[in-house]
């Protein structure tokens, strides 16, 4: 460096092949190959003690790079422009190389009470996954091993027990319903045992639009993750809690044709005519929703529904 103002030997960044980070610091990250080059210049950068740099700037051409720097130099201005070859190193990050070998430290597992999921649940749910994975994927133990779908319900196979939590207890805050955390020892390293977590979701047996049978009557569920609906037929705020006895698919639309204090007649879908308890301030021509329970007809005005 006795007649160099700006020396600079060769650059070398690492990336993975399969996922696109590179290691910086040690660390693999999610950044671009400038910020990936960058970190490794100034490893290889070398800079004169008396030039005081006030302006860098790095621009890349395939494997070439050029720094250029702007400053004092013993009291005049100078510029220097380098140019550097990047030698790139294709490695297999943890992530990749884990997720590539099967590897899994929890497993959520997702199930629906008495009934199975509906698709809008799986889709749902999946997204979860994929958004909780997202945030986490600087994690090198956030990835999804693989996805099981079985008759019961659903499983995630996740490279990370904390991030298996996170997913469960996303879904269930999503949902409603409960969580189960068991574990069971699946090996042994450096003298400790190793445990695989599952985390079992259960999701409550009635979904948003059924209708519970509670102790007090009849609940239409409005909120399934809050476990809250409305009696019927007089529209109090009630808690969901008994067996489901008319699903969702199962309520008609219809239109009020004929009302009086106490009961409604209404025009079905299907064409039929049916006579219901009256419920709120329905009148003649109002859109409801109707269904059949032991031979009575209740309804269920729109703005509810």
């Amino acid at each position: 460096m006795r007649n160099k103002i700006v020396e600079v030997d060769r650059v070398e960044v690492e990336t993975c092949p399969r996922c696109g980070f590179y290691r910086v610091g040690g660390r693999w990250r999610n950044v671009d190959i400038y910020s990936a080059v960058e970190a490794a210049l100034e490893k290889t950068l070398t800079v004169h003690t008396d030039f005081e740099v006030e302006e860098a700037e790095l621009s890349i051409e395939g494997v070439k790079g050029f720094v250029r720097l702007k400053g004092n130099f013993r009291g005049e201005e100078v510029e220097q422009v380098h140019e550097f070859r990047i030698n790139v190193k294709k490695t297999l990050c943890e992530r990749c190389s884990r997720e590539a070998g099967g590897y899994y430290e929890s497993i959520v597992q997702l199930r629906a009470e008495n009934r199975k999921l509906s698709e809008w649940e799986v889709n749902e749910a999946n997204r979860i996954v994929a958004e909780v994975l997202e945030k986490e994927k600087e994690n090198l133990k956030a990835f999804l091993t693989k996805v099981v779908e079985r008759r019961e319900g659903i499983d995630y196979y996740i490279g990370s027990r904390d991030v298996g939590r996170k997913i469960s207890r996303k879904i269930a805050g999503r949902f409603g319903g409960s969580i189960v955390e068991s574990r069971k020892i699946a090996g042994r390293k450096d003298g400790r045992d190793l445990f695989r977590f599952t985390y079992s979701v259960r999701l409550p047996e009635y979904r948003k639009g059924d209708v519970v049978k509670s102790e007090n009557g009849l609940v239409y569920v409005t909120n399934p993750r809050l476990g809250k609906g409305v009696s019927l037929p007089d529209l109090s705020s009630a808690n969901a809690e008994g067996r489901v006895v008319v699903r969702r698919e199962n309520i008609e639309e219809g239109v009020v044709v004929n009302a009086d204090r106490y009961a409604v007649e209404v025009l079905k879908s299907s064409g039929e005519v049916v006579l219901a308890e009256k419920a709120g301030n329905v009148k003649i021509g109002d859109s409801v929703y109707v269904f059949e329970y032991k031979g009575k007809h209740y309804i269920i005005p729109g703005e509810v529904y």
